[in-house]
């Protein structure tokens, strides 16, 4: 396994995201609450770059005692990434695709090393 150099941690304030090559890959990292995350830069939908997605929490519904809709909310505990092109969303976590698990975008490690951050490949 090799390990490349995706930034520094001041690199990825404010919401910032890195994008580099590894093995003819684009990947992208991003910071979320104090963890690192890298993911492969292609939409498996139509290869759109989901790197350039947003992050909101899943809706979840919310059920009232008769298991009768009460409303909807976003989720803190669980994360998505939305690819710009058609909205598929990935969990932060796995990069699994919220709406058919079959589906899911190539994980990568991401680690912190005194300031740096590298990604495992």
């Amino acid at each position: 396994m090799a390990e490349v150099r995706a930034g520094s941690v001041a690199d990825f304030a404010d919401g910032q995201r890195v994008l580099l090559e590894i093995d003819g890959r684009e990947v992208f990292v991003f910071e979320h609450e104090g963890r690192f995350h890298a993911f492969q830069n292609v939409c498996p939908h139509m290869g759109g770059p989901v790197g350039e997605g947003i992050l909101m929490g899943k809706v979840e519904v919310v059920l009232g005692e008769n298991q009768e809709v009460i409303r909807e909310r976003f989720s803190t505990t669980e994360i998505h990434l939305v690819c710009p092109w058609h909205g598929w969303e990935f969990d932060i976590e796995t990069g699994v695709c919220a709406a058919w698990s079959r589906y899911r975008i190539r994980r990568f490690e991401a680690v912190q090393r005194g300031e740096d951050v590298y990604v495992v490949s």
